[in-house]
């Protein structure tokens, strides 16, 4: 039923954590499909020695992570592809709960769940299901699918275009931003059945150009995002606002960032503040964890109880 889709770059120390996270899911029916992306450290080898057939394992030369989970998916055999990636890992019931949406909605084509940075419950009793008939208009702050914790039906890879291989951040988030629009609706399980390991996450660690992220992507005048959502445009602005400060770390990219906020169909003035110091100024705090929260925060607030 589920295809597990597992892009490996050089995560050879947290491969088995999440593997294993799989193999002993209370739900079994899935395979297992470890993309190796050219990995330098034996990860792809030691994947082969440790689980033989029950991952099946594919290698390519290092071309990147859209391109691994391309690969994965198109070695798929189920209809329903799920997402983890290397250093992640699953609550023991997190198939058990897709499956179940899947049972209790027909309907189903998107499926997610929340995570967390801690320790997971040992089991969830009936955990609400949302059923997403607006999904920009209830992500302003918190896109809530995630690549570790969310199932899409085959039929969005088979119509629409994957993993952009050009974006180097936020080419998950480009991906559910177009696989709602396709199927108009989405579900979501509120519980953390995933755990999302921030000291072993490289994501963190460095933002690239801003022409090779999402935020660019959303501005592009034939990005595929039909009509049918009228908060398509207030969701993008917001996200953009509470987000960009964080690439303020490269000069690079001032002037892109100056052109997308100039592209903005919203105002949001009180959230525009930051944005009128200068953006060299930025580059002093970010690197200073306790200030880059405090924007961050002073940008949520204003998203969650001004501008709601």
């Amino acid at each position: 039923m589920f295809s597990v889709i597992i892009p490996l770059y050089n995560k050879r120390q947290f491969i088995s954590r999440s593997i294993d996270s799989v193999l002993n899911q209370s739900f079994s029916d899935f395979e297992i499909i470890v993309v190796d992306d050219g990995s330098t450290d034996g990860g792809g080898e030691f994947v082969a020695a440790q689980y033989g057939e029950k991952v099946k394992l594919v290698i390519q030369d290092n071309q990147g992570v859209s391109t691994a989970r391309n690969k994965g998916i198109q070695n798929a055999r189920f209809e329903y592809i799920a997402f983890l990636d290397a250093d992640d890992l699953w609550h023991r019931d997190f198939l058990y709960w897709m499956h179940h949406v899947m049972g209790k909605f027909p309907d189903v084509r998107m499926v997610g769940s929340s995570y967390s940075n801690e320790a997971l419950p040992e089991k969830f009793d009936n955990p609400v299901i949302s059923e997403i008939e607006d999904y920009f208009a209830q992500a302003d702050y918190n896109t809530l699918f995630t690549s570790s914790s969310t199932v899409i039906h085959q039929s969005f890879f088979k119509n629409r275009e994957g993993f952009k291989t050009h974006l180097k951040k936020g080419e998950d988030i480009d991906v559910w931003l177009r696989a709602f629009d396709w199927f108009k609706k989405a579900y979501y399980v509120r519980a953390p059945l995933m755990f999302y390991d921030l000291k072993a996450s490289e994501s963190m660690k460095s933002n690239p150009n801003l022409h090779q992220t999402v935020f660019s992507e959303m501005y592009k005048e034939d990005y595929a995002i039909s009509d049918y959502f009228h908060s398509w445009q207030t969701f993008r602005d917001k996200y953009l606002l509470l987000n960009l400060f964080q690439y303020f770390d490269k000069k690079e990219n001032y002037p892109i960032a100056k052109k997308l906020l100039r592209q903005r169909n919203n105002s949001y003035p009180m959230s525009r503040l930051p944005y009128l110091l200068p953006f060299s100024f930025f580059r002093h705090i970010l690197p200073n964890p306790g200030l880059k929260k405090l924007v961050r925060n002073y940008l949520k607030f204003c998203f969650r109880y001004i501008y709601k």
